[in-house]
């Protein structure tokens, strides 16, 4: 035991001092050009290793918008390089968003087990002082001190993930943080959450505090607590939320939807999702999946607005400022599609996941 806590505690001084070396460095200004030598083209390789080398200075900019196309893993195992590789790995510009690809080697390194504590360690590194994007990593609780924390060393956090993006294993958000998340990010522009643990007035909180930031809205119901959007959301997001450009409801299709999905619990229909969009004119994209009360006729009726709109603006030479924005609505588990420029309804085999025609009656998604 002691030795493991010797070893822990050896791992943080390390870190520690790589910190302040790393700083000491862009204090001291002697960020240089990252230096890449290879053999010389006319060089005649005779296997005694001494031929003539090219050396490729390339500058630190340019060395981190290549490294932008790395995932957060694939970063820290480049900072293990070098000194110099190290410091170009923890420019913030790599760091503005922080997911679930991300943990296993930012977060989890050493094997750390994470929690809150660390967690806030770790967002208030110097590489992270840009950070526009975050997904909770599971099993860290969130509350409200934490959250203030949070938003004091994140200033500049726009997208706030709480379990849409990937499946929790741990512990969840509660309601009452959530919406404590909606005030305290005066920044924040994008909030998806699943409805493990917040209900439509929860939703609705959220969306009232957000208001006019709110331009990305994306919500994963849930079968197994019967959570689900109700027309009542969308009317809120229509008369509180008029930037909103991204809306996004998800029923996702698994083992025994069919058996936990409950058409009585799901209260949003066409009728709100018509009041959604008319009272959302900047809307461009809209996701759903598996929303049985929404049928084609709901659709039929958007486009048919939509289209009438274009029309009307066409007539008065194009400059109407209150046409509507919608581009793509993308649709999963029902019989039909909707194409893009012009948007129109096709009909398609969906095999198991077509919607029966019996709209109370259940069905399997892919």
């Amino acid at each position: 035991k002691k030795i493991a806590k010797a070893f822990s505690l050896l791992m943080t001084q390390l870190d520690a001092r790589s910190s302040i070396m790393v700083r000491k460095n862009e204090d001291s200004g002697t960020r240089l050009p990252i230096a890449f030598r290879f053999p010389a083209a006319d060089n005649d390789c005779d296997g005694d290793g001494d031929g003539a080398m090219t050396t490729i200075n390339v500058p630190e900019d340019s060395f981190a918008a290549i490294m932008s196309f790395l995932k957060g893993k694939e970063v820290v195992k480049l900072s293990l390089v070098s000194k110099v590789w190290l410091s170009a790995t923890r420019l913030p510009v790599l760091w503005e968003r922080l997911d679930y690809a991300s943990f296993g080697g930012a977060i989890n390194d050493c094997g750390k087990k994470l929690n809150m504590t660390s967690f806030l360690k770790l967002l208030g590194r110097p590489q992270f002082a840009n950070l526009e994007s975050l997904t909770m990593p599971c099993k860290v609780k969130l509350g409200m001190k934490s959250i203030k924390q949070m938003a004091q060393v994140c200033p500049h956090l726009k997208i706030f993930d709480s379990g849409y993006s990937g499946h929790i294993t741990g512990s969840r958000a509660k309601e009452g943080d959530l919406i404590e998340v909606s005030e305290r990010f005066t920044s924040l522009e994008s909030f998806r959450t699943d409805m493990w643990n917040i209900t439509n007035h929860g939703l609705s909180s959220v969306a009232s505090n957000m208001g006019d930031r709110l331009l990305d809205f994306r919500i994963r119901g849930d079968t197994i607590r019967k959570h689900y959007l109700s027309d009542d959301l969308l009317r809120i997001l229509s008369q509180r939320c008029p930037n909103l450009k991204h809306f996004s409801y998800l029923i996702e299709s698994g083992y025994c939807f069919d058996k936990l999905y409950e058409y009585s619990h799901d209260l949003l229909s066409g009728a709100g999702l018509i009041a959604l969009v008319s009272g959302c004119r900047r809307l461009e994209v809209v996701e759903l999946e598996n929303s049985a009360r929404i049928v084609k006729d709901s659709f039929a009726t958007i486009l048919n607005m939509v289209t009438q709109e274009k029309e009307s603006a066409s007539a008065s030479a194009g400059r109407d400022a209150r046409g509507f924005a919608l581009r793509k609505i993308d649709l999963k588990g029902y019989p039909f599609v909707i194409r893009a420029n012009p948007l129109r309804i096709e009909d398609q085999d969906c095999g198991r996941a077509a919607l029966l025609e019996d709209p109370t009656s259940l069905w399997c998604g892919y």
